[in-house]
Protein backbone atom coordinates (compact mmCIF):
# COMPACT_ATOMS: atom_id res chain seq x y z
CA UNK A 1 0.00 0.00 0.00
CA UNK A 2 2.68 2.23 1.19
CA UNK A 3 4.12 1.32 -2.44
CA UNK A 4 1.19 2.45 -4.23
CA UNK A 5 1.16 5.88 -2.87
CA UNK A 6 4.65 6.15 -3.15
CA UNK A 7 4.00 5.12 -7.02
CA UNK A 8 0.86 7.24 -7.42
CA UNK A 9 2.76 10.48 -6.31
CA UNK A 10 5.65 9.97 -8.11
CA UNK A 11 3.50 9.70 -11.23
CA UNK A 12 1.48 12.80 -10.50
CA UNK A 13 4.95 14.42 -9.65
CA UNK A 14 6.35 13.75 -13.22
CA UNK A 15 2.68 14.39 -15.00
CA UNK A 16 3.73 18.30 -13.11
CA UNK A 17 7.14 18.31 -14.59
CA UNK A 18 5.99 17.27 -17.91
CA UNK A 19 3.12 19.71 -17.54
CA UNK A 20 5.45 22.42 -16.56
CA UNK A 21 8.04 21.72 -18.94
CA UNK A 22 5.35 21.93 -22.10
CA UNK A 23 3.87 25.27 -20.68
CA UNK A 24 6.92 26.99 -20.22
CA UNK A 25 8.03 25.72 -23.67
CA UNK A 26 4.83 27.04 -24.96
CA UNK A 27 5.07 30.37 -23.46
CA UNK A 28 9.09 30.64 -24.32
CA UNK A 29 8.15 30.32 -27.99
CA UNK A 30 5.16 32.43 -27.96
CA UNK A 31 7.29 35.22 -26.42
CA UNK A 32 10.47 34.43 -28.72
CA UNK A 33 7.87 34.79 -32.07
CA UNK A 34 7.11 38.28 -31.43
CA UNK A 35 9.32 40.41 -33.45
CA UNK A 36 9.74 43.14 -31.07
CA UNK A 37 11.11 41.14 -28.49
CA UNK A 38 13.92 39.08 -30.14
CA UNK A 39 14.97 41.28 -33.30
CA UNK A 40 17.72 44.15 -33.06
CA UNK A 41 15.32 46.53 -34.91
CA UNK A 42 14.96 48.46 -31.85
CA UNK A 43 18.29 49.76 -31.89
CA UNK A 44 17.49 52.66 -34.30
CA UNK A 45 17.97 56.24 -32.77
CA UNK A 46 15.92 56.82 -29.40
CA UNK A 47 15.24 53.00 -29.88
CA UNK A 48 13.37 53.21 -32.73
CA UNK A 49 12.86 50.17 -35.47
CA UNK A 50 15.26 51.00 -38.32
CA UNK A 51 13.95 49.78 -41.21
CA UNK A 52 16.27 50.44 -43.78
CA UNK A 53 19.10 52.86 -45.42
CA UNK A 54 19.32 55.80 -47.99
CA UNK A 55 22.55 57.23 -48.66
CA UNK A 56 22.18 59.98 -51.24
CA UNK A 57 24.51 61.01 -54.00
CA UNK A 58 23.97 64.46 -55.84
CA UNK A 59 24.00 64.16 -59.77
CA UNK A 60 24.95 66.01 -62.68
CA UNK A 61 22.25 64.06 -64.82
CA UNK A 62 19.53 61.89 -62.99
CA UNK A 63 18.56 59.71 -66.49
CA UNK A 64 22.57 58.71 -67.35
CA UNK A 65 23.49 58.20 -63.35
CA UNK A 66 20.09 55.94 -63.37
CA UNK A 67 20.79 53.78 -66.12
CA UNK A 68 24.63 53.80 -65.11
CA UNK A 69 23.55 52.22 -61.51
CA UNK A 70 20.56 49.68 -63.14
CA UNK A 71 23.05 48.77 -66.28
CA UNK A 72 26.25 48.44 -64.46
CA UNK A 73 25.68 47.42 -60.69
CA UNK A 74 22.66 45.75 -61.84
CA UNK A 75 20.19 47.20 -59.38
CA UNK A 76 16.26 48.19 -59.32
CA UNK A 77 14.82 51.31 -59.50
CA UNK A 78 12.13 52.25 -56.54
CA UNK A 79 9.21 53.48 -58.69
CA UNK A 80 7.56 54.44 -55.21
CA UNK A 81 10.62 57.18 -54.25
CA UNK A 82 11.17 57.94 -58.11
CA UNK A 83 10.33 62.13 -58.73
CA UNK A 84 11.76 61.98 -61.87
CA UNK A 85 13.36 64.31 -63.21
CA UNK A 86 14.75 64.96 -59.81
CA UNK A 87 15.26 62.42 -57.70
CA UNK A 88 15.07 58.19 -57.91
CA UNK A 89 16.09 55.41 -55.25
CA UNK A 90 17.95 52.40 -56.82
CA UNK A 91 18.32 48.66 -54.60
CA UNK A 92 19.13 45.23 -54.30
CA UNK A 93 16.16 43.16 -54.74
CA UNK A 94 17.27 41.55 -51.56
CA UNK A 95 17.97 43.92 -49.08
CA UNK A 96 14.63 46.78 -50.17
CA UNK A 97 15.45 48.78 -46.94
CA UNK A 98 18.86 49.52 -48.32
CA UNK A 99 18.98 52.25 -50.93
CA UNK A 100 21.35 54.88 -52.67
CA UNK A 101 19.52 58.05 -53.60
CA UNK A 102 20.13 59.97 -56.76
CA UNK A 103 19.18 63.72 -56.39
CA UNK A 104 19.83 65.35 -59.65
CA UNK A 105 21.53 68.58 -57.81
CA UNK A 106 24.96 70.77 -57.95
CA UNK A 107 27.38 69.99 -56.43
CA UNK A 108 28.21 66.93 -57.43
CA UNK A 109 30.29 64.52 -55.75
CA UNK A 110 30.52 63.15 -52.34
CA UNK A 111 34.02 63.92 -50.85
CA UNK A 112 35.92 61.67 -48.94
CA UNK A 113 32.34 59.63 -48.22
CA UNK A 114 31.83 56.06 -49.86
CA UNK A 115 29.04 53.97 -49.94
CA UNK A 116 29.80 50.70 -49.23
CA UNK A 117 27.83 47.41 -51.16
CA UNK A 118 28.26 44.44 -49.17
CA UNK A 119 28.83 41.28 -50.81
CA UNK A 120 29.63 37.48 -50.47
CA UNK A 121 32.41 37.53 -53.17
CA UNK A 122 34.23 40.52 -53.63
CA UNK A 123 36.42 38.99 -56.28
CA UNK A 124 32.94 37.69 -58.04
CA UNK A 125 31.42 41.04 -57.61
CA UNK A 126 34.58 42.96 -58.68
CA UNK A 127 34.60 40.67 -61.77
CA UNK A 128 31.38 41.63 -62.74
CA UNK A 129 31.62 45.01 -62.17
CA UNK A 130 34.80 45.60 -64.39
CA UNK A 131 32.97 42.92 -67.16
CA UNK A 132 30.73 45.69 -67.19
CA UNK A 133 33.29 48.53 -68.26
CA UNK A 134 33.76 49.92 -64.71
CA UNK A 135 37.12 50.67 -63.61
CA UNK A 136 37.63 49.13 -60.25
CA UNK A 137 40.84 49.22 -57.64
CA UNK A 138 42.18 46.33 -56.41
CA UNK A 139 41.39 44.64 -53.17
CA UNK A 140 43.05 46.17 -50.58
CA UNK A 141 42.72 45.62 -46.69
CA UNK A 142 40.83 47.78 -44.88
CA UNK A 143 42.67 47.79 -41.24
CA UNK A 144 41.65 45.37 -39.49
CA UNK A 145 42.79 41.71 -41.63
CA UNK A 146 39.27 41.12 -41.83
CA UNK A 147 37.70 43.13 -44.43
CA UNK A 148 38.11 43.87 -47.72
CA UNK A 149 37.47 46.51 -50.07
CA UNK A 150 37.53 47.39 -53.33
CA UNK A 151 37.16 51.03 -54.54
CA UNK A 152 34.73 52.47 -57.96
CA UNK A 153 33.25 55.33 -58.73
CA UNK A 154 29.66 56.57 -60.36
CA UNK A 155 30.04 58.75 -63.89
CA UNK A 156 29.60 61.98 -61.06
CA UNK A 157 33.02 60.87 -59.42
CA UNK A 158 30.91 59.86 -55.91
CA UNK A 159 32.58 57.38 -54.58
CA UNK A 160 31.62 53.89 -54.04
CA UNK A 161 33.33 50.47 -52.79
CA UNK A 162 32.49 46.67 -52.66
CA UNK A 163 32.90 45.19 -48.93
CA UNK A 164 33.70 41.56 -47.98
CA UNK A 165 33.33 41.17 -44.19
CA UNK A 166 35.07 38.35 -42.31
CA UNK A 167 38.00 37.99 -45.01
CA UNK A 168 40.91 36.99 -43.75
CA UNK A 169 43.41 38.23 -45.73
CA UNK A 170 47.13 40.05 -46.17
CA UNK A 171 45.84 42.87 -49.04
CA UNK A 172 47.91 45.86 -48.89
CA UNK A 173 46.13 48.50 -46.59
CA UNK A 174 43.68 50.31 -47.97
CA UNK A 175 44.06 54.08 -48.75
CA UNK A 176 41.69 56.33 -50.04
CA UNK A 177 39.39 56.31 -52.31
CA UNK A 178 39.95 56.15 -55.91
CA UNK A 179 37.38 59.29 -56.85
CA UNK A 180 38.96 61.08 -53.80
CA UNK A 181 37.17 64.25 -54.63
CA UNK A 182 36.83 66.72 -52.20
CA UNK A 183 38.75 70.25 -52.57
Amino acid sequence: MILDTIGSKSGKVCQKLISTFIAVALITSVLLGFPGLTSPAYAGPGWTRTTGWVTRFNVSNLEKSLNWYLDKLHMDLDYDNLAFPYYAQVYYPEYPGTQIGLSASNPVQSGQATATIVVDDIAGARDYILSNGVQVGELCNAGNGRTVLAFFCDPDGNNLALRQNYYQNNFPQCGPPICNNCN
